[in-house]
């Protein structure tokens, strides 16, 4: 009887995952505004504010540079904040190395043009630091804190050469727990390295299999890091986590979300940013669409 209660165990989980990994498309409306999955309709940034109160930690898309999802972004972070949330920005352009000095800014003992500076932002890249700046300025009026959670480029360059000799005990240890098999993830991100043919040759390695190699460390790493912060500054109901990064570590809850998973069960809510198009989505993109025109 028991071999037989497994047997069915094991089929009923196959058929769930089986209808788990189903694509759905959805139409979504060819407007701007806040698209929420779970409704299926445009919602408002307070009716967002309030769809999201239950979750601790909130994962949001970013399509980098990109004015009109900055601003957004900037209105929902007040819209938290006006109802009494602090709020802990886990933020991709920042690693950890950098949390002592976003602490002095989050405090109010150093400025945004002295945070600036010390992060040899212009040196680092080409974003406008006035669509970030914003945010920082709301994280901190809200009293909580900003977080780096990004992987060094150094690092990051040897997993990509496979340089094992070059790491130390800790770099080999995260290298060796690098989860390179879900397929899902791999099938998403993929499409999007078929660039690497332009890129310098460093390795007799194919290009796109040591870029995706590097994708799913940046995954690990920031769900690594942001597992941490969570367990630190969620002390109440009033904090929230928001883990700020590029569109594709978080779409389809596949890589920051999927990876910060398996370290803790916090309820978890998806954002991400959606440029207008008549292309179905599918429905398992986020929980909630911020759509903009391209233009």
């Amino acid at each position: 009887m028991l071999k037989y209660i497994k047997i069915i165990s094991i089929v009923a989980i196959v058929l769930i995952l089986s209808a788990c990994s189903t694509k759905k498309l959805v139409t979504v409306p060819q407007q701007s505004g806040i698209y929420s999955v779970k409704q299926d309709r445009i919602i408002t940034v307070k009716e967002l504010t309030k769809e999201v109160e239950k979750y601790s930690v909130i994962f949001v898309g970013d399509h980098h540079n990109t004015k009109p999802t900055h601003k957004f972004f900037n209105k929902f972070l007040k819209s938290l904040a006006k109802k009494g949330y602090r709020i802990h920005l886990a933020n991709e352009w920042f690693t950890p190395e950098h949390n002592r000095v976003l602490k002095l800014y989050t405090d109010g003992k150093i400025s945004s043009n002295t945070l600036k500076h010390k992060r040899k932002w212009s040196k680092f890249t080409s974003m406008d630091w006035n669509l970030v700046s914003a945010l920082y300025r709301t994280v901190r009026e809200s009293g909580g804190r900003l977080y780096g959670v990004n992987l060094s480029k150094k690092k990051r360059s040897k997993i990509s050469l496979r340089q094992i000799d070059k790491m130390n005990k800790e770099e080999r240890a995260f290298y060796e727990r690098l989860d390179l098999g879900v397929k899902a993830h791999r099938n998403l991100v993929m499409p999007f390295f078929k660039h690497c043919h332009m890129m310098p040759k460093k390795s007799n390695e194919p290009c796109e299999e040591r870029m995706y190699r590097v994708q799913v460390s940046w995954d690990t790493y920031m769900a690594e890091q942001s597992a941490k912060i969570a367990q630190k500054a969620l002390k109440s109901k009033k904090d929230k986590l928001i883990i700020f990064a590029g569109a594709m570590h978080v779409e389809q809850g596949l890589g920051i979300p999927l990876r910060f998973s398996r370290l803790n069960n916090l309820p978890s809510y998806i954002i991400t940013n959606h440029r207008n198009s008549k292309k179905p989505v599918d429905s398992k993109k986020a929980d909630a669409l911020f759509i903009y025109n391209s233009k």
